[in-house]
């Protein structure tokens, strides 16, 4: 009888039943490893929290004296201001167009000043209604029409800018030979010259071949009035003083008053036609009009003179600036003057606008360059131009003025600027500002430290600047090189407590 293993599925061993058993093994094993290891960390936290009565009294106790020090210096210290300015010409002038006499409106018919460009005397500015605005040199701007035969101080400034271009004489009397560089002046120019009637007709008249609308004269008193200007200070009416006492005599020569006669160009210069500028040659700085456009504006900003640095300055900024003492330093630095050294020339603010005051400083005595002077066209007065010094500060702005020296620059060029505002005096002695302690009665002291024995040293605090103190010693137990405590913490060595100088 033999014994046959049974065939069939019933006889085969249960695989599922293997792998149960497997997994339930490998779970008691990681339990059994993470319970060794919480038993462990728990066994080191218990020992790391055990300390001795010893252990505890030591960790209670207050560290170990200590001290934080440092050296004194005989570096001189310095507070400086630094600020950005733009450079640009130091005195501007505002032109502006006025109606000609025999045109209906003011318009711009012509701009040829294009920014940038150089202008000098006798050069065209702008073109109103088909009639240029010369430029030329003088301190105040055209009042009246002037007409052969006037005479006064507006006579000779046309005289002294028309001097030096055709060699004119200056005695005050429009006469032939002023009347003649008129002439020259428009045809350089490319203009056809107003022409008037000569002295002892009534009014101008109109003039220019082309027929553009050239104006006519704006006088018509009679001979015996005087007028203003003729032997006058200029229209108040006042005799004008003399070095001798008495009036000028009459004019002879190549430039007496002509006699009546037929019209001639040159023999007009009308206010509306000629704009003076202080210094030339000028620079073109800003073009505010547009062909087509109205001429009852501002059309140009003419710069001329040297080369300034306008900063913009808070408050205390300027405050500070206004004291600044004689001895101060100004130092350019990025920028075209690199290097250089300078001056202040003048401070300005919303308070001076609003007031017309100027103020100067200590160290320069300048003025404030943001106010303007000058009419800007006024039609009634003749008035074509507007002047001022320095262009003026924005509304509601503290501005600075420096003037550098050297060489000019580009107009609108950045520059920044260093002023000095304090130097410590040579001799003093310079500390960080946590070396300085004060005691109660207000005075103040320096502890210095000399191998591990302290001495309070009395001292006079100068200034402060940026965690320096510039001190000078009231003694002579303070010198630089020695080493002075800033911080201390524990007892010192010499017994005393100690603390912080906060």
């Amino acid at each position: 009888m033999s014994l046959e293993r049974p065939e069939g599925p019933q006889a085969a061993e249960p695989s599922g039943g293997r792998a149960r058993h497997r997994s339930r093994r490998a779970l008691v094993i990681a339990a059994a490893v993470v319970v060794l290891f919480g038993s462990s960390g728990s066994v080191w936290w218990i020992a790391s929290q055990a300390r001795t009565p010893e252990q505890r009294a030591a960790n209670a106790a207050a560290p170990p004296p200590s001290r934080i020090t440092a050296k004194v210096s005989d570096q001189q210290l310095v507070e400086k201001m630094e600020l950005t300015g733009k450079v640009e010409t130091a005195s501007r002038t505002t032109i502006a167009g006025v109606q000609p006499q025999g045109a209906s409106r003011a318009v711009v018919t012509g701009l040829p000043a294009a920014m940038g460009k150089t202008l000098k005397a006798g050069a065209v500015v702008a073109e109103v209604s088909g009639r240029p605005v010369l430029l030329l040199p003088g301190r105040f701007p055209a009042y009246r029409d002037l007409k052969a035969g006037d005479k006064g101080p507006d006579v000779q400034q046309l005289q002294r800018a028309l001097q030096p271009l055709y060699g004119t004489a200056v005695n005050g009397t429009y006469g032939p030979a002023t009347v003649e560089a008129v002439r020259k002046l428009y045809a350089a120019a490319g203009y056809e010259a107003p022409s008037g009637q000569g002295q002892g007709g009534g009014g101008a008249s109109s003039g220019g071949a082309s027929g553009s609308g050239a104006p006519s004269g704006s006088s018509g008193s009679s001979a015996g009035a005087p007028r203003g200007g003729a032997e006058t200070d200029g229209g108040t009416g006042a005799a004008p003083g003399t070095k001798g006492g008495a009036s000028a005599p009459p004019a002879r020569g190549s430039d007496a008053p002509p006699a009546s006669g037929p019209a001639k160009a040159g023999e007009l210069l009308p206010a509306a036609e000629v704009t003076y500028v202080s210094t030339l040659p000028a620079t073109v700085v800003q073009v505010t009009a547009a062909v087509g456009d109205a001429a009852d504006k501002p059309l140009v900003v003419l710069g001329s003179g040297g080369r300034q640095v306008r900063a913009a300055l808070t408050a205390d900024q300027r405050t500070r600036l206004r004291d600044l003492p004689n001895d101060a330093v100004i130092r350019f630095g990025t920028g075209p003057y690199e290097g250089r050294e300078g001056s202040l020339g003048s401070l300005a603010g919303p308070a001076d606008a609003k007031s017309g005051e100027a103020q100067g400083n200590a160290k320069t005595g300048g003025q404030d360059a943001g106010s303007t002077s000058g009419a800007a066209g006024t039609a009634g007065a003749g008035t074509g131009n507007g002047s001022g010094s320095g262009g003026g500060g924005g509304a509601g702005q503290h501005e600075a003025l420096f003037v550098p020296s050297g060489a000019e620059a580009k107009e609108g060029a950045v520059q920044q600027i260093s002023v000095e505002l304090r130097r410590s005096p040579k001799g003093a002695l310079t500390v960080p500002v946590s070396a300085v302690w004060t005691d109660l009665g207000g005075g103040s002291t320096v502890t210095v430290t000399d191998d591990g024995k302290e001495r309070n040293v009395p001292v006079e605090v100068l200034f402060t600047h940026e965690g320096l103190t510039a001190v000078t010693a009231l003694d002579a137990n303070l010198g630089a090189g020695q080493t002075v405590v800033l911080v201390r913490r524990g007892k010192a060595a010499d017994g005393s407590e100690g603390g912080t100088d906060g």
